[in-house]
C-alpha cells in the first residue's frame, strides 16, 4: 500500500507541475489574427484531462464547448468557460476548488486558438 500511495504521490505531484508550467505559458492572443471558424485543442495528464471545440466569430472568442472531460465529480470548473468568453482570452481566473480542471480547460483553448 505505501508503495502505491508513493507512486500515486509522485504522479500527482508530476502532474501538477506539468499543468502549472503548461498554464503559466499561456500567453495573450491577438484574435484579430484568428480567423472565425471552429477549432479544437485538447490537453489531459493523468488525472484531468479535456477537449474542447471554441467558436471564433467577427474574431471574438463566441463560445467554448467540452467535447470530452475527465476529472473527478465536483471539479469540472465549467464557470471557466464564462469566464474565457467574458475575457476574451483563454487566460483568465481559476475556478476555486478545481484548479487543475481550470487551467486544464484554458491549455486546450489555447491550444485551440494557436494550433499547437
Amino acid at each position: 500500500i505505501v508503495c502505491v500511495v508513493g507512486v500515486f504521490y509522485f504522479r500527482f505531484q508530476s502532474m501538477a507541475s506539468n499543468v502549472k508550467s503548461q498554464y503559466e505559458n499561456i500567453k495573450p492572443i491577438d484574435l484579430v489574427k484568428v480567423t472565425d471558424g471552429v477549432y479544437a485543442g485538447s490537453f489531459g495528464d493523468f488525472l484531468v484531462s479535456v477537449k474542447v471545440k471554441v467558436t471564433v466569430k467577427r474574431h471574438r472568442i463566441d463560445e467554448v464547448k467540452i467535447v470530452e472531460q475527465k476529472c473527478g465529480p465536483g471539479y469540472e470548473a465549467l464557470d471557466t468557460i464564462s469566464r474565457i468568453v467574458k475575457a476574451q482570452s483563454p487566460k483568465v481566473d481559476a475556478v476555486t476548488g478545481a484548479s487543475g480542471s481550470s487551467m486544464s480547460i484554458m491549455i486546450a483553448v489555447n491550444r485551440a486558438l494557436t494550433g499547437k
